[in-house]
C-alpha cells in the first residue's frame, strides 16, 4: 500500500491536485489509519470554527437517536420463531448426544479410566528421572567444589 506524505496531504486539503490523483487519495483515506493520521493532523483551529458554523447544535443528539431507533427496529424485525426453533434444534441434538453416549457407556468407560491414568502417570515420573533438578544439583555441587578449592588455594596462601 502506498502511503503519502505531509505535502501530498497538505495539497489534498486545499483541493490543489487534479481530481483524479484527489479522489485516490480520498479512497485511501478511508482505508490507511496512518495517513488517517497525518491528514487530521492538518486540521487547524479555522476549519474547527468553519465547521461548528456549518454543523447544527443538535447535531450529535439526533445522530445517536436515529441509531436507536434503528436498533429498536431491528431488534423488532427479528423472527423470533425462528430463533426459538434454531435454539430447540439445538437442545435436541445435544440431548441425543448425551443419551447416546450414557447409553454406549462411554462416560462409564471414562469414570473407569481416570483412576488408570492416573496410576501410570504415577508409574512413569518415577521411572523417569527429572532432568531439570538433577542439572541444577550438578551446577550447586560444582559451585560449592569451586568455591571450596578457591578457600583450600587460600587458606594454603595463609600458612605459608
Amino acid at each position: 500500500m502506498k502511503h503519502y506524505d505531509f505535502v501530498e496531504w497538505l495539497l489534498y486539503k486545499n483541493n490543489a491536485l487534479p481530481e483524479d490523483m484527489h479522489d485516490e487519495m480520498q479512497e485511501h483515506l478511508s482505508n490507511c489509519d496512518i495517513c488517517m493520521d497525518i491528514f487530521l493532523s492538518l486540521i487547524d483551529e479555522k476549519e474547527i470554527l468553519a465547521a461548528e458554523d456549518i454543523i447544527q447544535k443538535d447535531f450529535n443528539d439526533k445522530v445517536i437517536n436515529k441509531i436507536s431507533e434503528n436498533k429498536i427496529k431491528v431488534l423488532k424485525s427479528k423472527d423470533n420463531k425462528r430463533a426459538f426453533n434454531y435454539q430447540f434444534g439445538y437442545y435436541v441434538a445435544v440431548a441425543a448426544v448425551t443419551i447416546i453416549l450414557t447409553f454406549s457407556g462411554a462416560y462409564t468407560n471414562l469414570v473407569d479410566s481416570v483412576p488408570k491414568i492416573t496410576k501410570s502417570m504415577e508409574i512413569s515420573e518415577v521411572q523417569r528421572p527429572n532432568v531439570i533438578v538433577n542439572f541444577s544439583e550438578k551446577i550447586v555441587n560444582s559451585t560449592s567444589a569451586f568455591l571450596g578449592s578457591i578457600e583450600n588455594i587460600e587458606r594454603n596462601k595463609e600458612g605459608k
